[in-house]
């Protein structure tokens, strides 16, 4: 019975342990990407130096790779790599980024064992099978008579959109969509990538992701590629953990724009909206809650109630105490003597402004 209970606290030792690096990472996650949108390189570095001493997933290792990676920092990135491939022998993402921070350095050898290892592993990751064909070239250009006339060189490039494996890595989710493909071919594809997914397990979370991407991207035209998008959602906002509130805000917002009269355009404020909030960012909550009062002027009491609160809170969130003012006072005044929750919350933030 000891070795039992022994056991169990151990196994929730190591639970506790992953989930709380997982939390860490997220932040980091989030505060890097800032910094790197603002430019702020060095303290990105930083920033993702501190998370990977603090006991980082394989996340992180990928995401600061990729900053290394667009700033040329290959040597960096080499060293910095070769220490997760140990602490993540299974990570094909790890080997992959591996592969490329080599590549870039000129190691052409080094490379191609790396993602000959990922192919070892998964025969149909594209990120190496690409890999290892441009390095195939490479090297047979390099063994062409008019090589030694060629001195031009890719190394000076910028890698805007590294992806390591076939989902977006190291910056905001995008969507490269082609109508290539005609309507019916389209139709086609989409019933095929569905069947592949309809022979997953559940868990299996990131083949989900690709193939719904793929909908997305390849097939437009096709009412799949709306229902790809909210189930997309749905996996970077329940599928993954931690949440992933930018990917998930980035599908909702491209299906909206994509497909402004989509059925699911209710559904799909309403999720923007929580995502926005739980992300704290309350810049774009402000902006959906005055879209939905344009749209719903007139909601019953309760509703606007509600909404009226938290869209004063997002509103003193921003600095914007005035609107927030009238907001509280007009959810006071729809209370009606009442004293509901709504309205002595909003005389608790009143009294606080």
């Amino acid at each position: 019975m000891k070795k039992n209970s022994l056991v169990f606290a151990v196994a929730m030792s190591s639970l506790l342990a992953v989930s709380a690096s997982a939390a860490n990472d997220a932040v980091v996650l989030k505060q890097a990407r800032e910094l790197q949108l603002a430019k702020k390189y060095d303290e990105a570095i930083k920033l993702y130096e501190n998370g990977i001493k603090s006991g980082a997933t394989e996340r992180l290792y990928v995401d600061y790779a990729a900053l290394l990676i667009n700033l040329k920092k290959y040597k960096e990135c080499d060293e910095m790599l070769s220490k997760a491939v140990t602490a993540f022998p299974d990570s094909l993402r790890i080997k992959n980024a591996l592969g490329q921070a080599k590549y870039k350095s000129g190691n052409l050898s080094g490379a191609s064992s790396l993602f000959s290892q990922v192919i070892g592993k998964d025969p149909n990751n594209n990120y190496a099978k690409t890999m290892l064909d441009t390095i195939r070239k490479e090297k047979l250009a390099a063994d062409s008579p008019v090589a030694q006339f060629n001195t031009s060189s890719d190394s000076g490039k910028a890698d805007e959109n590294i992806d390591f494996s076939d989902e977006v890595v190291g910056g905001p989710l995008t969507f490269k969509v082609s109508n290539a493909l005609s309507k019916e071919e389209q139709e086609e594809l989409a019933k095929k990538l569905y069947t592949q997914m309809m022979a997953l397990d559940k868990w299996e979370t990131d083949d989900f992701i690709k193939l719904h991407k793929q909908v997305i991207e390849k097939c437009p035209s096709t009412d799949r590629a709306q229902e790809s998008c909210w189930r997309l959602s749905n996996l970077y906002l329940m599928g993954v953990e931690p949440a992933e509130y930018d990917h998930c805000v980035a599908v909702l917002e491209h299906l909206l724009k994509q497909y402004p009269d989509t059925p699911l355009m209710p559904d799909a404020k309403n999720r923007l909206l929580i995502v926005c909030q739980k992300n704290e960012d309350y810049t774009r909550v402000c902006a959906l809650y005055k879209e939905l009062f344009e749209r719903d002027p007139e909601p019953s009491d309760k509703v606007f109630m509600n909404r009226a609160l938290d869209y004063a809170n997002a509103l003193v969130a921003v600095g914007k105490y005035d609107e927030a003012k009238a907001l509280y006072k007009q959810v006071i005044e729809k209370d009606n003597n009442n004293n509901s929750l709504p309205a002595r919350a909003a005389k608790r933030k009143l009294s606080q402004l």
